[in-house]
């Protein structure tokens, strides 16, 4: 296999076939989950504020405003249109170069700008549908689960292996905080109504929880250079596989739910 100083050109090679791949992939699920979205009754999940009524301390009950309606078959449109945009673009000729560059200097910043935008608006819609309702905590979750991504790259940035795992640690520190809000409205402690969540918003949420945690393994494995991570194409091939399955797994059981859950219109 040819080589020159960055690496053979086959890997090179085999990267491009794989974004390319991924990237029609994405592309296709987004028209399919689109087509099946519109048909389908909307599932729109509320965004609130309370405002208070008196004093505090008064224990008057709050002023709960209606802010926006989001619409979840949007959302998992929009979750595999990013990742689309973002694969095909690192594909073709518009980024293929500084995609190459990338992976030969071992820091691929294009990858999390997607990663930030897409994993964001899954935990935000997540929390939605496990009743996380108020403006501040969802931008909140948002924002940890941003902050979280932009520590990963500031990680990537000291190099490989890593000469210290400081900004690694502090985005999983700050990743597992939109986590427990989430599981709070899961486990609801103290809730007398006996409501609980559809089993396809569980199931969901579990399979989110693990495929977030093998995001952190790769990355990790990669920061560390252990084994085959040695080489940075194995994370980046495990990310884009990773990448998909996330994304695919998200839209899917959201389209199952909505259209096992509500009334055909």
């Amino acid at each position: 296999m040819q080589e020159n100083a960055h690496g053979p050109v086959g890997v090179r090679m085999t990267l491009r076939a794989l974004n390319l791949a991924a990237g029609l992939l994405h592309l296709a699920q987004a028209v399919g989950v689109a087509v099946i979205a519109l048909q389908a009754s909307q599932l729109l999940l509320p965004v609130t504020v309370d405002y208070p009524t008196g004093a505090p301390g008064a224990g008057l009950p709050a002023e709960r405003i209606l802010l926006a309606s989001v619409n979840l078959g949007i959302g998992a449109v929009v979750v595999l249109l990013l990742p689309a945009v973002h694969h095909l673009l690192v594909a073709s000729p518009v980024l293929g170069a500084r995609y190459r560059g990338a992976i030969e200097a071992r820091r691929n910043p294009i990858r999390w700008v997607e990663l930030s935008l897409s994993s964001s608006i899954m935990l935000f819609l997540l929390a939605q549908l496990n009743g996380v309702t108020d403006v501040a905590t969802l931008v909140l979750i948002y924002v940890a689960q941003s902050a979280l991504v932009i520590l990963l790259w500031l990680q990537e940035r000291l190099g490989t292996p890593a000469r210290s795992l400081q900004p690694f640690i502090f985005a999983s520190a700050v990743g597992i905080v939109p986590w427990g809000a989430i599981a709070l409205h899961v486990l609801a402690p103290g809730s007398t109504t006996g409501y609980d969540q559809p089993a396809w918003v569980r199931v969901l949420t579990v399979t989110l929880l693990l495929l977030f945690f093998a995001f952190g393994i790769n990355q990790w494995l990669g920061f560390t250079a252990i084994g085959a991570w040695r080489n940075y194409a194995t994370e980046e091939r495990a990310y884009v596989l990773l990448s998909l399955a996330t994304k695919a797994a998200f839209a899917w059981q959201v389209v199952a739910g909505i259209v096992t859950t509500l009334p055909t219109p």
